[in-house]
């Protein structure tokens, strides 16, 4: 059964603006009223297990963040960001704009108050840099994929943006890891329970991409040889972690950090090759897609792609398509 929110929490949120504290960027007092107590209510009963990638680790962001957020509102901001969009992904109608105004509020404020926070971290504010960061990824893949439910051609360009956000959040996560393992999210970096495992049908396929990667490089003097290798060599090492029952979200997220940086650009430039790649990177998003975040991001991706490539290259998916069991319609 779930616990409920500290009274301690829920009179911090509860509280009007003059008499909340702390304040924010620029000694302002940060907007938080009575109207986000649903918000806060709905983090510490339904939406922090969302998140928790195990058992072990759902009392940290049930209580100990929230604690942390009532001193830092840039982190409070990013709670309550991530509670409306909860809310928004099972919400239609009004219901789901009111929702989805209030989230974009909240964001905006937790990005802004994260510039304050980022500038000097240290022991007293690693906890709730750690926690922003890990909000604001999540988010950034939240917003796009509830705002966006009927669309499907900017699905690329969406998650090409939450790569920038999850880069620049875990680069400083990397940063602070030291720090927060001494404190009270130390549970957050230990190592993880195994979980349900993909069928390990992957080797072939990322043999066949290192097979065309070949060709390409000697069919095409200027073909970018190495940088694709070692984006193929990082996606095979993420499926093979699938395959042995490793936390999907952490896989998920830690290709998107390891992966060169001119591999996105190519994807935003719609090459063909870094196409066939971004898709079966897609499975993975799809194995985690009972998660409310992650939702359809696997399948919008692999039927954007679908719909970009030659019949040539679409061969070049079929995994994809037997793994996730995607359809994309002939053209």
């Amino acid at each position: 059964m779930d616990s409920l929110p500290s009274i301690s929490v829920l009179t911090c949120v509860a509280q009007p603006q003059s008499q909340m504290s702390p304040t924010g960027p620029n000694g302002a007092r940060d907007k938080l009223n009575v109207h986000d107590l649903e918000l806060m209510m709905q983090w510490c009963t339904t939406t922090y297990r969302s998140i928790s990638h195990n058992s072990n680790v759902e009392s940290v962001w049930q209580t100990a963040i929230p604690r942390e957020a009532m001193q830092h509102p840039a982190l409070m901001h990013s709670i309550l960001a991530l509670s409306a969009l909860h809310l928004a992904s099972s919400s239609v109608g009004d219901m789901l704009e009111r929702y989805m105004k209030t989230a974009k509020t909240h964001k905006d404020l937790a990005l802004l108050g994260s510039k304050e926070t980022f500038t000097n971290i240290d022991q007293s504010n690693c906890d709730a840099a750690f926690a922003l960061c890990s909000l604001l990824t999540i988010s950034s893949l939240a917003f796009p994929l509830i705002a966006g439910r009927s669309q499907t051609n900017t699905a690329l360009d969406d998650l090409c943006q939450a790569f920038h956000v999850a880069r620049n959040s875990m680069n400083i996560l990397a940063q602070i890891a030291d720090k927060v393992r001494t404190g009270e999210l130390k549970p957050l970096l230990e190592k993880d329970e195994w979980g349900p495992k993909m069928p390990d049908t992957s080797r072939l396929a990322i043999m066949s991409l290192s097979m065309t990667n070949s060709k390409l490089a000697n069919r095409y003097p200027k073909h970018e040889r190495e940088m694709f290798e070692a984006t193929i060599g990082q996606l095979g090492e993420s499926l093979e972690k699938l395959a042995q029952g490793k936390e999907a979200s952490i896989v998920a997220f830690q290709w998107m950090y390891h992966i060169p940086p001119r591999f996105i650009d190519l994807v935003h430039e719609r090459h063909p090759f870094a196409l066939v790649i971004l898709a079966h990177y897609a499975v993975v998003l799809h194995f985690m897609r009972s998660r409310w975040w992650m939702g359809e991001w696997g399948t919008r991706i692999i039927q954007q792609i679908g719909r970009l490539l030659d019949s040539q290259w679409r061969q070049s998916i079929s995994w994809v398509l037997d793994a996730t069991g995607c359809y994309i319609p002939p053209t």
